[in-house]
């Protein structure tokens, strides 16, 4: 059953650029492209730039701290395709997922 719902999940969420992302502000999506920089922040945050290197990216996969454990090896997806899923959001006008755990986002 919970495979089904999965499935059912995955077939109504979008697949987009991170260049096309800010058209779909809103949307429950996933991004796929490969990471382009990582920072942790020395409050723990993390962020996976797409589409660029900040603060010129496109796209932001932002890792809270409070979520951040649960990547034992966030910088694995430095210079790896990965696809990001979830509701992309805007921060500071750039569009956003917020990544709360490990199986929102799958490295290829």
């Amino acid at each position: 059953m919970a495979l089904i719902c999965a499935a059912l999940v995955n077939a109504q969420s979008s697949n987009y650029t991170p260049q096309e992302a800010a058209k779909h502000v809103g949307e429950t999506a996933t991004i796929t492209r490969m990471v382009d920089g990582f920072h942790q922040s020395g409050k723990g945050n993390i962020f996976l730039n797409i589409g660029g290197k900040y603060p010129n990216q496109a796209f932001t996969a932002f890792i809270p701290a409070a979520s951040a454990a649960q990547f034992s090896n966030p910088q694995q997806y430095e210079k790896r395709t990965v696809a990001v899923s979830r509701k992309i959001t805007l921060y500071h006008g750039k569009p956003e997922i917020v990544v709360n755990s490990p199986s929102q986002i799958s490295a290829q």
